[in-house]
């Protein structure tokens, strides 16, 4: 992975943001830059299309940010 690569995923991509709003989990900065590298690549490429996909996501989502923070991952509100 390129420098600029890694600098782009320092912040929540765009694509990732509305993965998000997709899935009703919020995720702050701080966390989202506590992951690896890696973990931050598969969250902007998974696929979260489908009902199915958008499951997977939240669970893996989900998972990460209970490692993390050691709290289950915060619901938007509505969501």
């Amino acid at each position: 992975m390129t420098r600029n690569e890694q600098e782009s995923l320092e912040l929540i991509p765009r694509t990732v943001r509305d993965k998000l709003d997709r899935v009703g989990i919020r995720l702050h900065l701080k966390d989202w830059q506590a992951l690896a590298l890696a973990e931050r690549v598969r969250l902007r490429d998974l696929p979260c299309g489908s009902a199915e996909e958008q499951e997977h996501y939240a669970a893996e989502l989900a998972a990460l940010v209970l490692r993390i923070t050691g709290k289950p991952a915060e619901k938007i509100r509505g969501a």
